[in-house]
């Protein structure tokens, strides 16, 4: 077993040597990537231990009806348990699975999604067709954004688990090499000038196109805004930003567009513009949503929480029309430009909270898209479209339990999951992303 994999240490609620070393067979998963077994009745959650070890553990953390321990030492191990790669796994939190064969954390991200369907959502599972969790041929170097925070030394790297604490790395096994050369540059950069140049740049966000392209935004511009020294960034870092006192972003340095592609659409991206993290489990969930549309030239579609609009004109290409709804302004302003690039001419988009624009949209919808943040949809929206009763809703999430909640609350107004697909949009971590598809039956609950 690696070492790191035990190194992760639990906020202590109790003095941990009030606490005997005990031995506990975990039986199965949580949905945090935690190990939970049994002592004296009372659910034990252990973090590096697998379904079917028994590990000698300490309790670090005690409540009425739980208890977290940490682990010890293996005294049975998995046949499923590998050797983490990464050389900080176990401190950094970004990944909470490399410990575990892949092709089972894929098996558990589908149970995770059918644990919390049943049990927030009280959907019948018997009357739902959940898929295998889609996987990825190479689950490495996945991701075209990293946002890290500056450490001491200015060193970058992402918080520790439960911690503000920065874990540095040599080399992000999720990210590419090139944006881990990035990293030592910024790095470099941040060592060569006055440790009182830049006293409020925390955060640095990095994002990549499929090209290889590069941007870099810092969370400050204080100081930072006649610093010459990040036009230095090269090696495909196209361009620079800086979010100013207002929280906009200004370009410092380099190129002002970025763009990628999309399901053979050119896309505009602003730096603040959410784009899924995942180019190629991306394709994957819209291609699983554009199966499931039921899509023709006389129905109307709402995008809801649409971003820079990447499904919003792939459905609009069998739709007789598509209207977008975004908080985001930026994102919008990218949308209505990738719309004018693609001579996509039956989308609309509009700025807004969708809880409070959705209203203003003069055509009732036939099929509506959903895939909002990972607090859900807001319960004004849920009920506006039961108001509605669309033929068809379609819901991508990325957290399981905020998705049954919503869908049980679409359940009880007389919609029926029909499909759900898990896509394993984060390799290695306990993040699922889902798409939904309901139809409205008129029998509530059911």
């Amino acid at each position: 077993m690696s070492k790191n994999s035990m190194d992760t240490k639990p906020m202590v609620k109790k003095s941990a040597g009030t606490h005997r070393p005990i031995t506990i067979e975990c039986l199965r998963l949580s949905s945090d990537g935690s190990g939970v077994g049994y002592h004296e009745g009372k659910a034990t959650f252990v973090s590096g231990l697998l379904p079917g070890e028994t590990g000698q553990i300490r309790i670090v953390e005690e409540k009425k009806n739980w208890q977290r321990g940490q682990l010890l030492s293996l005294c049975k191990t998995s046949a499923e348990r590998i050797e983490p790669p990464c050389s900080v796994f176990g401190r950094c939190g970004g990944c909470q699975l490399q410990h575990l064969n892949y092709a089972q954390t894929l098996l558990w991200k589908k149970r995770w999604v059918e644990d919390a369907l049943t049990r927030i959502g009280k959907i019948p599972l018997e009357k739902v067709k959940v898929h295998p969790t889609l996987g990825m041929d190479e689950p490495w170097r996945y991701r075209n954004k990293a946002r890290l925070h500056r450490g001491e030394g200015n060193t970058l790297g992402y918080y520790q688990e439960k911690s503000k604490a920065t874990v540095p790395f040599t080399d992000c096994l999720l990210i590419s090499e090139s944006m881990n050369r990035w990293v030592r540059e910024a790095e470099a950069i941040l060592g060569q000038q006055d440790k009182n140049l830049f006293p409020d740049l925390n955060a640095l966000t990095f994002r990549e196109n499929s090209q290889g392209e590069g941007m870099l935004i810092l969370d400050s511009l204080k100081d930072v805004r006649q610093a010459d020294v990040w036009s230095e960034m090269g090696g495909g870092i196209h361009s620079v930003w800086g979010i100013n006192s207002s929280g906009e972003p200004e370009r410092i340095a380099g190129q002002k567009e970025f763009t990628e592609d999309v399901l053979g659409a050119r896309f505009k991206i602003s730096p603040l513009a959410f784009l899924q993290v995942n180019p190629v489990q991306t394709r994957k969930l819209y291609n699983k949503v554009l199966d499931w549309a039921e899509l023709s030239t006389e129905k109307v579609v709402w995008d809801l929480y649409c971003g820079i609009g990447t499904i919003t004109l792939a459905l609009a290409a069998k739709a007789k029309k598509v209207w977008g709804i975004e908080e985001n302004p930026y994102a919008v302003e990218d949308a209505r430009e990738n719309a004018k690039r693609n001579r996509v001419n039956n989308v609309e988009f509009m700025v807004g909270k969708a809880e409070d624009t959705f209203q203003q949209i003069g055509d009732s919808p036939h099929i509506v898209v959903l895939d909002p943040p990972r607090a859900g949809a807001h319960r004004k929206v849920l009920e506006g479209l039961l108001e509605l009763k669309p033929e068809q809703i379609i819901y991508v999430s990325c957290d399981a339990g905020t998705l049954a909640r919503d869908l049980g609350i679409l359940q009880n107004g007389g919609y029926r999951v029909v499909e759900v697909q898990p896509v394993d949009m984060f390799p290695w971590t306990v993040s699922v992303e889902s798409v939904i598809m309901m139809t409205y039956s008129g029998q509530k609950g059911k």
